[in-house]
């Protein structure tokens, strides 16, 4: 089963060197699939109206190049996606996020006109591992071809932010906590997400890794010069890519770990064409990632058993008080009410808890942090 990663350098969002590296990275994995008189949905990662400065969302540039491809060989354009859990999904709020995000301005260069519906459908999936029922954004449900347009991220609850995790979007902004609440684990919430990939099937994908996101990703992160555009057919397989280009173990990632627990991707069978990707060695990872460390009798039987406990060993959400506006983002997003407000602050009920980082990931004034207690710092000592 093997899996063609193409590769392209690309050092600058310049419209000419994307557009040029876009399509050295698709000619490298086999071209897009045959999409004359088909409609095509380009679904790019929109976490919110934060904007593609800062690095949260595709960067418009390399939608504009995947969408000129797109339009030249002869596929009926939309782009659509539905930003991140607690968000809602309205035609009003979508107006804000594309035109925040760059997304508005690339319509009117390609010459297409930007769809509000907001509507969505009940889609049953009796072959899923993990959810058998989603409900998807009608964009989705529509198009005859998706192909996904993500942002290399660092995720503080999946460590990764790729392509698996880019389909995301077309659920529904407020069913997404839905998801968090009834997966608490990251094993479990993966599972959900390869379920979801598998129903809805991206044909192709190609990922903004221009400039990505390291640290506690996907929002409060920090912009990395990464230098490349990847594709694939495959959006297990460019993930492995991806993960390897920032020096990450793909199967320590568990949304690539439920992919290949069920024969989806083999990480030794998926390869590289065009450019050479040389590994970024002092990437930051989330502080829920740990590196690969010498595997002794205590740190197998002991300290692996104590990790699984996460409100034991996970990092905790803790307010900033100084950089808190009292917006209550956190308190919409929180799906089992563990997010309150006190005296025009955010405070969060520990006890309620359950890591999931929605909080955290839908911050724009970072005045989330994440804290271990004390048994888990010593914990994440030996597992580092």
């Amino acid at each position: 089963m093997n899996q063609i990663t193409g590769s392209a350098k690309c050092s600058s969002y310049d419209r000419e060197e994307v557009c040029r590296a876009v399509e050295n990275a698709i000619e490298a994995a086999g071209g897009l699939p045959d999409l004359a008189g088909k409609r095509v949905l380009l679904k790019p990662n929109l976490l919110s109206d934060a904007g593609y400065e800062k690095a949260v969302s595709t960067h418009p540039e390399v939608l504009y190049a995947v969408g000129k491809l797109v339009i030249e060989a002869g596929g009926t354009l939309l782009i659509a996606d539905s930003p991140g859990a607690g968000i809602l999904y309205t035609p009003r709020v979508m107006k804000r996020v594309y035109q925040k995000c760059g997304i508005t301005q690339v319509a009117g260069d390609l010459g297409i006109t930007l769809s509000y519906d907001t509507g969505f459908q009940e889609r049953p999936f009796p072959d899923g591992q993990v959810m058998k029922h989603f409900t998807v954004i009608d964009p989705a449900c529509d198009a005859d071809v998706i192909i996904s347009v993500c942002k290399l991220k660092t995720h503080m609850f999946t460590q990764f932010s790729g392509a698996v995790k880019n389909t995301f979007g077309v659920v529904p902004g407020l069913d997404k906590p839905v998801f968090h609440s009834r997966f608490p684990d990251p094993a479990d919430f993966s599972g959900m997400l390869v379920d979801l990939n598998e129903l809805v099937r991206p044909e192709f994908v190609v990922m903004d890794a221009v400039i990505g996101m390291e640290g506690s990703g996907p929002m409060s992160g920090v912009p990395r010069n990464v230098g490349y555009i990847l594709a694939s057919k495959s959006v297990y397989g460019l993930d492995v890519t991806a993960q390897r280009l920032v020096s990450m173990d793909p199967l320590r990632i568990p949304t690539t770990a439920a992919a290949a627990a069920r024969g989806l991707v083999d990480p030794d069978c998926v390869a590289t064409a065009g450019d050479s990707v040389i590994p970024l060695t002092d990437f930051v990872y989330p502080s829920t990632y740990y590196t690969p460390s010498k595997s002794t009798w205590f740190r197998k039987n002991v300290l692996r058993r104590f990790q699984t406990m996460g409100k034991y060993y996970a990092p905790a959400p803790v307010v900033k008080k100084n950089s808190c506006v009292g917006c209550g983002q956190c308190v919409r997003i929180c799906p089992v009410g563990a997010a309150v407000m006190k005296g025009q602050k955010a405070s969060f009920d520990h006890r309620k808890c359950i890591r999931c980082y929605c909080c955290h990931e839908m911050c724009q004034y970072h005045a989330i942090k994440m804290k271990r207690s004390a048994a888990g710092r010593f914990l994440h000592m030996f597992l580092r």
